[in-house]
């Protein structure tokens, strides 16, 4: 009979963020903002002659950049997208299609409604469409 491999550090890892409740996920992402900014703040001081670019800080700082939490939308970004589908009578299949995916999926919709998970790519896509137009509706407002 074979040995159970023990789980990796990673795996781990994994399972305790799938069973941590939002205010869980959210202490431990302000916690790990703060551990790499503080490194970096580290480095900057031990090498004074590397020049400084806010590019290099690998956490965003902005609001407008940080729209999910891993594959779930914040709920700051749901109001924001509402926001623009109402501004542009909009629905949901139709953004998907705007994303450049089949306006037949509805991941947007539960996403929405029900607060379910998207597909990181739709994220990814969700994040520049969302700046594109939030731009254009602040104006016409």
């Amino acid at each position: 009979m074979s040995k159970k491999a023990k789980p990796t550090p990673l795996t781990k890892l994994l399972k305790a963020w799938t069973g941590a409740s939002p205010e869980e996920r959210q202490a431990f992402l302000d916690l790990v903002t703060a551990e790499v900014r503080a490194k970096g703040d580290q480095a900057h001081s031990m090498n004074a002659r590397a020049p400084e670019s806010p590019a290099t800080d690998p956490v965003p700082i902005d609001r407008e950049t940080l729209i999910a939490n891993g594959r779930y939308l914040l709920p700051s970004t749901i109001a924001r997208v509402e926001m623009v589908m109402r501004a542009r009578n909009l629905a949901p299949t139709a953004v998907m299609a705007e994303l450049g995916f089949s306006p037949r999926d509805t991941s947007l919709t539960r996403a929405l409604a029900m607060k379910a998970s998207l597909r990181l790519s739709v994220i990814a896509e969700l994040a520049l469409w969302l700046h594109a137009n939030e731009a254009g509706v602040t104006r016409q407002e």
